[in-house]
């Protein structure tokens, strides 16, 4: 009988650990890093981070997008993808249009990458006022079993007076599948019943 008992004791703990190790399953460690290219017609700059786009009084609009550099968190979590950024000079208005792609390039858990699709058009005057929106049409992407999603879609940029023209891209991380829980449980409740069944038997 003192035998099953402190078998019965031991699976016990064995399972409960086995539980926990199921709840930290979940706070999964990643690393990327993300970039922006911009593409248009009558600006300059089309193929790269920043564009530049000329009125019709000697006024230009400079839009730049800085990514991250190599970021490591614990999904699931909450972070910025990123940061337009808008500069006006001269007199007059300007307006801008074109697509915006930003790509998120993973190192762990899973090598790989993925891209977000958008357009963007926006109106701005030197006298540091306008409006300008970024429209992402895929707000979803995964990679390896991460999932990343754009959370403040669509994106208005704001002209440079306000923040220094500065606009953030803001992005909910987390974990898409996690088949491990699910087999660890049944291993534990597996344990636990063969040691009742044993302690009965004694």
């Amino acid at each position: 009988m003192l035998a099953s008992l402190k078998s019965l004791r031991v699976v016990a703990v064995l399972a409960t650990a086995l539980g926990f190790s199921t709840l930290n399953v979940n706070a999964s460690p990643i690393t990327f890093s993300t970039y922006g290219i911009f593409t248009c017609g009558g600006c300059s700059g089309s193929g790269t981070n920043s564009v530049t786009f000329l009125g019709d009084n000697a006024n230009a609009l400079l839009i730049t997008f800085t990514g991250l550099g190599s970021t490591s968190l614990n999904t699931p979590t909450g972070s910025s993808f990123g940061n337009f950024q808008t500069f006006v000079s001269g007199t007059g208005v300007i307006n801008a249009s074109g697509t915006f792609t930003l790509t998120v390039t993973q190192t762990v858990p899973i090598a790989g990458s993925d891209s977000f699709a958008s357009t963007f058009s926006g109106t701005f005057s030197a006298s540091n006022s306008g409006t300008g929106v970024v429209n992402f049409t895929t707000t979803s992407i995964a990679i390896g079993g991460i999932t990343y999603s754009i959370t403040n879609n669509p994106l208005n940029l704001v002209p440079p007076a306000s923040n220094n023209g500065i606009t953030t891209v803001q992005g909910q991380i987390t974990t898409s599948s996690v088949p491990e829980p699910t087999t660890v449980s049944m291993l534990g409740l597996g344990l636990v019943g063969a040691a009742i069944l044993r302690f009965r038997k004694a």
